[in-house]
């Protein structure tokens, strides 16, 4: 239990978005944050709110890039 802890104390390696349509006139929405495991088989996700219309849930790796943008 004390890894799960120390990893929410770092920044997320990934966004959790919820996605509604496809190609050019999908929305996404981010709707939460995760962070990868310590040996690389899964990620632990902290999510804001549940999406009440159908869509699916996307996880990406965090762009740092785009992020001081």
């Amino acid at each position: 239990m004390a890894k799960q802890t120390k990893a929410f104390n770092k920044a997320p390696t990934h966004e959790v978005f919820h996605v509604v349509g496809d190609g050019d006139k999908a929305r996404w929405t981010k709707i939460g944050v995760a962070w990868g495991h310590n040996d690389g088989d899964g990620l632990n996700l902290a999510i804001n709110y549940t999406p009440l219309v159908a869509g699916r849930t996307v996880v990406r790796k965090v762009n740092r890039e785009q992020e001081g943008k």
